[in-house]
């Protein structure tokens, strides 16, 4: 997988914090360096991370593997170990081993060249990567579907970009529906009727692809976030196939059809619920003939 553009010295600690908390064993993590760095960034040394103790994503600060009052690399052979640990309940803990090499490489004896790029790769982690969707997701989805998401995941996490995206194309195909239906509710919530039945007769058509490009082109502005159409995601990296792909970008493809699923899932079915409880008590607040209620 090569990154679609260099990447700011600012944004290197995002994108390496996203490599610690997602990304799978064994496949290359690259990097290119909008600007030539003297030496290979580390890895962070905080990053947010949902912890299961918690049931919230605070801070994880890192420290030594073996000493917990030191933060210093660990280092096992060639790689590294780096622990993680969850400030807030102080019990989670994460480990992850892996490598980083440097383009051009570095080596003992002989001058040090600005490095334009890097590469990370994961040999192992602790607690193993979960395969566990989001709490929205699993209650939107049907049984058979949410069990293919989870393959796809357990394929994602072991860096089999083929498998996983065939996976997640079956999820959306089989969760079309679901999708029309939820961008259609949303619609008549927003009380656009007109982009509601647009979204809707998208199921009318018989071929997949043109189903999610109808509701896509239907969607209305207000339900585009910052201009983005979460439709039209879906739309194009679905259609992108597997044909002609490398095994990497199969993966990179599977990684971003997974965000946009759970993306799509996990907020706007929260927002929908939240929108129609604020409208049923503003409602109840709005009739002057009945007695403020002590809530």
């Amino acid at each position: 997988m090569s990154p679609a553009q260099p990447v700011p010295t600012e944004d290197i600690p995002n994108r390496l914090a996203e490599f610690v908390n997602n990304w799978p064993l064994y496949s290359p993590f690259e990097l290119q360096f909008a600007e030539p760095l003297s030496q290979c960034p580390d890895v962070p040394q905080t990053i947010l991370r949902e912890c299961s103790r918690c049931q919230a994503t605070p801070t994880w600060a890192r420290e030594h593997p073996l000493l917990p009052d030191r933060r210093e690399t660990y280092y096992v052979g060639i790689g590294k170990v780096v622990s993680y640990r969850c400030i807030h309940c102080r019990r989670e803990e994460l480990r992850v081993w892996y490598y980083d090499v440097t383009s051009p490489p570095r080596s003992l004896g002989t001058p040090s060249l600005p490095i334009v790029a890097a590469m990370w790769r994961k040999f192992g982690q602790w607690p193993s990567q979960t395969i566990q969707p989001s709490r929205e997701l699993t209650n939107q989805l049907k049984a058979p579907t949410l069990d293919l998401f989870k393959k796809g995941l357990t394929s994602l996490n072991h860096g089999f970009g083929l498998g996983a995206l065939a996976y997640f194309r079956r999820v959306v195909e089989d969760a079309c529906t679901e999708l029309i239906d939820l961008f259609a509710a949303k619609a008549a919530g927003e009380g656009d009727v007109a982009a509601e039945k647009a979204i809707r007769a998208a199921m009318e058509n018989r071929q997949m692809e043109d189903r999610l490009k109808i509701a896509a082109d239907a969607l209305p502005a207000s339900l585009k976030p910052g201009g983005a159409n979460p439709l039209t995601v879906l739309y194009s990296h679905y259609s992108r196939g597997i044909h002609g792909l490398s095994d990497n970008e199969c993966l990179e493809v599977a990684r971003q059809l997974n965000f946009a699923l759970e993306y799509i899932f996990r907020n706007w079915r929260t927002q929908m619920d939240e929108a129609a409880k604020f409208r049923s008590t503003v409602q109840g607040w709005s009739d002057p003939t009945k007695t403020p209620s002590v809530t």
